[in-house]
């Protein structure tokens, strides 16, 4: 009868393409269609729609998903079809604690940088030379001490502009990141060459350098009060009286895992 779900959902698309100028410049709004119909003749009477909402703060992101929301029952009111919406849940950004942080240096800077092996730097610049950013990377004088990291870069302070559920950690507790070498200098992210360092040598000495920093950081926070109540109070402001409520809520099924 002319119900199209697929128009419903393309409509939506483009409803969102023009939210896309009234959102602040950190948001990032990702989609992928899951269905999309079965035949070009049969009118599509079934559509999903998968949208992430990613965003420097929780409440922006709060707020742009009911916008978002808005936009997908405009679509379906168009097209009169019926609106399902399964939530999936959602993370915090990030929220390092530096008093924490400079512990965790001194840890890293006292126990040294990783010692690599010939065969281990061998692997390392077949790796950076079979990169796509190689000659990038190589410009700006990063592999002239090697295709691994050999020191330690100490406490930086920014965005990786990744999600994570650590970020709903470190809403409840203070917390930090620790980074250490594990793979080679020009490898992407998320690429082969990341995986094949992690299922070698290289892989296994950082790990094991960032498992000793960070006992030798917590150690060393319960042994000292000053640090502790220090960390504490830097959290606390923050935080600015703000209250960690979960995304996961009591309600929201979890998916159980095929065995």
């Amino acid at each position: 009868n002319g119900r199209s779900a697929l128009d419903a959902a393309e409509l939506m698309s483009v409803g969102t393409q023009y939210l896309r100028e009234h959102v602040t410049s950190d948001i990032r709004i990702h989609y992928s269609y899951k269905e999309a119909g079965t035949a070009p003749n049969i009118v599509p009477d079934k559509a999903a729609v998968w949208y992430y909402v990613r965003g420097m703060s929780r409440p922006t992101i709060e707020e742009t998903y009911n916008r978002l929301v808005k936009v997908a029952e405009g679509a379906a009111m168009m097209t009169e079809t019926e609106l399902e919406i399964e939530f999936l849940g959602g993370c915090y950004p990030t929220m390092g604690n530096e008093t924490i942080s400079a512990v965790a240096a001194e840890q890293l800077a006292a126990i040294g940088p990783v010692q690599w092996t010939e065969e281990e730097l061998k692997f390392a610049e077949e790796l950076n030379t079979k990169s796509s950013q190689y000659e990038q990377v190589k410009a700006t004088g990063a592999l002239e001490n090697g295709p691994l990291a050999t020191n330690t870069m100490g406490v930086t302070y920014g965005y990786g502009y990744g999600s994570t559920d650590v970020g709903d950690v470190m809403h409840i507790v203070p917390t930090i990141f620790i980074g250490t070498d594990t793979y080679n200098l020009a490898a992407p992210g998320h690429s082969w060459q990341i995986t094949a360092c992690a299922g070698m040598s290289i892989g296994y000495k950082g790990m094991l350098l960032g498992a000793k920093a960070l006992a030798a950081t917590g150690m060393e926070v319960a042994e000292n009060m000053e640090i502790l109540e220090k960390a504490k109070a830097e959290f606390a402001e923050k935080m600015k009286g703000r209250e960690y409520k979960c995304p996961i809520t009591p309600e929201l099924p979890i998916p159980q895992p095929k065995i």
